[in-house]
């Protein structure tokens, strides 16, 4: 299975995806906590929801600065945690796009600044 990911890069917001959950749960789509730090959301088709906060996110975000300019690079080199959002390529693209649109506002909501970016395309959203 091939997936595609979209990256939310954001400073310091969660220690888990608790509140995430619970502000996802309003929608009424399925979701499913696989671990504190991971959910599935919708159906039939799923996005894999993953937090990460390991040092290396850090580095990651500078990198990212680094090579694909935006006028927040300053900012988005200090991000130290991510949520990725993956889904199998062969996904109902408007169920996905759908889904994207329920967690990416809930998340800038929860953590108030962040940059959403597309690691295969290389371009910010």
């Amino acid at each position: 299975m091939q997936l595609l990911s979209l990256l939310i890069l954001f400073r310091d917001g969660f220690d888990d995806l608790n509140a995430l959950q619970a502000a996802l749960a309003r929608y009424r789509d399925p979701l499913r906590q696989i671990a504190p730090d991971h959910l599935i959301f919708g159906a039939p088709a799923e996005l894999d929801v993953q937090l990460a906060s390991e040092s290396d996110v850090l580095i990651e975000s500078q990198e990212i600065a680094e090579f694909f300019p935006h006028k927040d690079g300053s900012a988005i080199a200090l991000c130290n945690q991510r949520i990725e959002l993956s889904w199998d390529m062969k996904a109902d693209p408007g169920l996905i796009t759908n889904f994207i649109g329920f967690v990416e506002p809930e998340v800038r909501r929860l953590v108030g600044k962040c940059w959403t970016f597309d690691p295969a395309g290389g371009s910010w959203f």
